[in-house]
């Protein structure tokens, strides 16, 4: 409205300097001036501002959206590392490697005396940290038997599988979408279908979980479940550091 009013005064005020109407009448001049410059300077101020209103609001969003990715990523390091002696996920990515290489030697020994066994359980439990057992008399399993028959200790590595699924959820379905919507970076494809995939098999099945061992579960049975555990929680560990390099936890030191 106010941009048609004043294309309309500025034609008027065309017009009549054409036919040098405006002699002799400075005081309308000045006054359809005034009105001329009103009606094209409140619009444009009110579009600046508008945009600059509209570009601080995009900003906070965006700084409110990586605060909470970073929250939630550091929340998903806590859970996973929660029940081992590691406090992060590269240190843990780092030592499932190693079990994982030891693992695979033992597929290659025969192993009759179980002695090759218990040394890597012995270094498995070493990795993990559960607190104090439900007894004095209480053993840590160094037998694929043993690990199967234990109860207390997978009970504990439910609660960790439950804590880990449920942060990753939160990651996937509240986290990603807002960072999305911002365009802001994530997991490309790649590496989020692997984490899906891991969460989703993490101790899924008695195939894939060394503590569900049925009475027909052997040695070699036992072997392949830790494997692919061990091999989901390392995709995982990678997807937190990937995720922890893309948002990394503010010093609290350094933050204005």
């Amino acid at each position: 409205m106010l941009l048609a009013l004043g294309a309309f005064l500025a034609g008027t005020g065309l017009w009549l300097d054409h036919t040098d109407w405006w002699e002799g009448h400075s005081f309308f001049v000045n006054l359809v001036s005034s009105l001329t410059s009103l009606c094209f300077g409140v619009p444009t101020a009110l579009l600046i501002l508008s945009h600059l209103g509209n570009a601080q609001a995009d900003a906070r969003r965006t700084q409110r959206t990586k605060d909470f990715a970073r929250a939630e990523i550091h929340e998903f390091h806590i859970a996973l590392t929660r029940i081992f002696s590691v406090t992060t996920p590269a240190a843990l990515a780092s030592e499932t490697q190693a079990l994982l290489s030891d693992l695979h030697r033992l597929r290659q020994l025969r192993d009759s005396d179980g002695s090759a066994t218990t040394e890597f359980l012995r270094d498995f439990n070493a990795l993990l940290d559960l607190g104090r057992g439900p007894s004095q008399s209480y053993r840590q399993p160094t037998s694929w038997e043993a690990l199967a028959a234990d109860r207390w200790q997978w009970r504990r590595l439910e609660t960790w599988h439950i804590r880990v699924e449920t942060q990753w959820r939160v990651l996937s379905d509240e986290v990603r979408p807002k960072i999305t919507e911002c365009g802001l970076r994530w997991l490309s494809k790649s590496p989020a279908a692997a984490a899906e995939q891991a969460v989703r098999r993490l101790l899924s099945e008695n195939k894939r979980n060394p503590w569900m061992g049925r009475e027909a579960f052997d040695a070699q049975d036992a072997v392949a479940a830790m494997g692919h555990f061990l091999n989901d929680l390392r995709v995982l560990c990678s997807t937190a550091e990937n995720l922890a390099a893309y948002y990394p936890l503010l010093d609290p030191s350094r933050t204005p």
